[in-house]
């Protein structure tokens, strides 16, 4: 190990890299799984490998000086590229669309970082970590499904991930779900990925109007149909777009039985749903892959092979980035050794009208981040959504959600007025995040009790 990295896991820092097609994600991450900040660029796109490192470096760079990080902070740093990686010699074999084809990327950063640089592949690493910190915590074995430009899967047992024999397991999107059918961007035919991904769903959709079919997405594009994002889709199924909801029942159908199959082959505790398209349109999407897996007759010894979905979002590829630079530096946050959970201030006196966290009081709603911040809460915006500040609905959880809680507290207020709406509990129920609701009165004994990472909102008043 680098005499850098040999430092406590309380102390250790890691640099969590997501380079992807269109964008670069750089983030500061605790052993505890806090990320400490964002930084996101764009990955220059007509560039080469020179380019595209300088981008990451510069990106890298950006998000340290936001926290006043220096190079000799780090203890490791992780990086995820689109492709298919040699983690042993940090060798990129090859990026079907970047510019990093043949390139020593761990080397180079190496040399840059001066610590241990780890290279994996994205989806696997954003299956990773999702078990270290999202839906698939505490399993000892989960599958992440990425659903989004491509299809793209990681397999995780025992808190490692589990790449085959020649570093290229987990590639669900390239499994034959059609003999014949459309070609993939692999070469193949008949592909998953040729038939549920967001290019699949595009070209489906281009395909329908050129028939003479209409939708409201050439209104919401003003025409422009070569790039359809999920947000637009989601759009698209909340107004009954028959086109689209045909092409998304197909799309959503063909990863049902991807799913049986997967479960099929490697019996997971757990199946995770995630990637941009599975996010915009959960809602729609979630449903039919249920329907037919529960339609499944060959049944198992027990329960297990549910699907989830994703609870760490964006975030998922850059915190698998740092538990697999966390275990090349040997301080891997699956063995309980070095498993640190974040701190937390203790609630202290909850008087009507005001809460005091840690040594501060506040006179207003608050929320309480899986990094242990406090934060006012948003109720103007509640409100103006609901009439009332007392519901607890998706766009708050989200917010406080973030990174990954295990347990969510709701202090209620004084009368328990304060609830969840039901598409909030069910938000909760998708991403395996337990509820512990309370009137404010009794949370500070629950909450300071909760040894576990943990988020909290908490309501004043009434």
């Amino acid at each position: 190990m680098d005499s850098k990295a040999k430092r406590s896991a309380s102390e250790a820092i890691y640099l969590g890299i997501d380079v992807g097609g269109t964008k670069i994600q750089a983030s500061l991450i605790t052993q505890g799984g806090v990320v400490l900040s964002r930084h996101r660029c764009p990955t220059p796109r007509d560039g080469g490998a020179e380019d595209i490192l300088k981008a990451i470096i510069a990106a890298a760079d950006e998000t340290m000086e936001e926290e006043s990080v220096g190079r000799d902070q780090l203890t490791a740093v992780g990086i995820a590229i689109p492709g298919v990686v040699d983690p042993e010699r940090g060798f990129v074999v090859v990026t079907p669309n970047m510019g990093l084809t043949g390139i020593s990327v761990g080397s180079q950063l190496e040399e840059y970082f001066g610590v241990p640089v780890a290279l994996g592949n994205d989806c696997n690493l954003g299956a990773l970590g999702e078990s270290w910190l999202g839906s698939a915590r505490g399993t000892s074995s989960s599958i992440a499904i990425l659903v989004g430009t491509g299809v793209g899967s990681g397999i995780v047992r025992k808190g490692k991930l589990w790449t085959g024999a020649r570093e290229s397991a987990g590639e669900i999107g390239h499994i034959v779900m059609q003999i014949g059918g459309p070609q993939c961007g692999c070469g193949n035919y008949g592909c998953l990925e040729a038939l549920a991904s967001r290019t699949a769903i595009e070209r489906d959709i281009r395909q329908g109007v050129e028939a003479g079919r209409t939708t409201i997405l050439s209104e919401l594009l003003e025409g422009d149909l070569s790039l359809i994002r999920s947000s637009s889709l989601c759009r698209a199924l909340e107004a009954n777009d028959e086109l689209v909801t045909e092409v998304m029942q197909g799309a959503s159908e063909v990863l049902g039985y991807g799913f049986l199959t997967v479960r099929h082959l490697i019996d997971p505790e757990v199946i995770v749903l995630g990637g941009g398209v599975a996010e915009a349109c959960s809602g729609f999407m979630l449903p039919i892959i249920e329907r037919i897996l529960d339609s499944d007759r060959l049944t198992g010894a027990r329960e297990g092979g549910h699907v989830v979905l994703s609870a760490l979002g964006d975030d998922a590829v850059v915190l698998g980035a740092a538990a697999l630079a966390a275990t090349k530096a040997g301080l891997s946050p699956f063995d309980p050794k070095y498993s640190v959970c974040p701190k937390y201030p203790q609630i202290g006196d909850t008087s009507f009208g005001t809460i005091s966290i840690g040594k501060k009081t506040h006179e207003v709603d608050v929320l309480i981040r899986v990094d242990g911040k406090v934060k006012k809460r948003k109720k103007a915006a509640v409100k103006e959504r609901h009439g009332t500040s007392h519901v607890v609905d998706v766009q708050e959880l989200e917010r406080v959600c973030r990174c990954g809680p295990e347990v969510v507290f709701i202090g209620s207020g004084h009368q328990g007025q304060m609830a969840l709406n039901a598409e909030a509990e069910l938000f909760l129920r998708q991403r395996r995040i337990r509820l512990e609701v309370a009137p404010t009165p009794k949370l500070a004994e629950v909450y300071n009790a909760c040894t576990g990472r943990k988020a909290a909102l908490i309501h004043v008043t009434c």
